[in-house]
């Protein structure tokens, strides 16, 4: 049988796991190094702290983001590489059935096509998604990513805002408050934002282009043409197996001859 997760396509999970980790880790660390320089303000954080302590503040969260976003990343792109190959050699035995039951000429390459249109995606005109249609693509697969994109600056700025705009008369007690409200009510409508975007994407399925479909059809065709060398293959050693006997039984005659 073959690999669900073929080693051809290793360098693209790896590489949209390492920018995935980048991303995330970069992403982390603004709030963590604007955090410290708000800490840095305080005369008690100067003084129970050092250069190590206070770096260690910053980094160990933007890694620990690159580690487990970079991690899940990997996992998830695998699991989709592997959905992938599964669709496409479904397809190519149900084409082939399709092409032994018809008594007319059937174009694989139609029924290919087919089969990934129906499989739950959206056909663009274009030939590139626009900035939209990669946004939603995004969301759908990453709704949790984008809720902590959106939700972690939104509640730093709200603390800022909090602190600078305020009347100058509240306790730090009270900014937290009001900033835990106020980040509350953010996240919630965040949350309900983007979750409702997946459900409408999942429904109505994920932009693709045109070129994305043939690289497809064309990874389908490439694993219908290793299914059939294989099987003509193993064809030939269950005949040169039972043949050999064939091949020394003349020999032996033209022996006793």
């Amino acid at each position: 049988m073959a690999s669900l997760t073929p080693d051809h396509r290793s360098d693209e999970v790896t590489g949209a796991a390492m920018k995935e980790g980048l991303m995330s880790g970069g992403v982390v660390l603004v709030p963590c190094l604007a955090g410290l320089y708000v800490a840095m303000q305080n005369p008690n954080f100067r003084k129970f702290t050092n250069w190590q302590s206070r770096t260690a503040l910053v980094i160990m969260p933007a890694l620990f983001a690159f580690g487990f976003t970079s991690e899940n990343k990997l996992i998830h792109r695998m699991e989709e590489v592997a959905s992938e190959t599964e669709h496409n050699m479904k397809t190519v035995a149900w084409a082939e059935k399709q092409k032994s039951m018809s008594q007319e000429d059937i174009k694989l390459h139609q029924l290919y096509r087919q089969a990934i249109l129906d499989s739950g995606v959206r056909l663009v005109d274009t030939p590139e998604l626009n900035t939209y249609q990669k946004a939603a693509n995004y969301v759908q697969s990453n709704p949790f990513k984008v809720i902590a994109a959106i939700g972690v600056p939104s509640v730093a700025a709200i603390f800022y805002g909090q602190g600078t705009h305020g009347t100058g008369k509240e306790s730090f007690q009270m900014q937290l408050l009001h900033t835990r409200v106020f980040g509350q009510f953010t996240v919630i409508c965040t949350l309900l934002g983007v979750m409702g975007m997946k459900e409408m994407m999942d429904r109505q399925g994920r932009f693709v282009t045109d070129d994305e479909i043939e690289s497809r059809v064309a990874e389908m065709e490439a694993t219908r043409t290793a299914m059939m060398t294989r099987t003509e293959y193993q064809d030939a050693l269950k005949h040169g197996d039972h043949g050999s006997s064939g091949v020394r039984a003349p020999h032996a005659e033209r022996i006793k001859i």
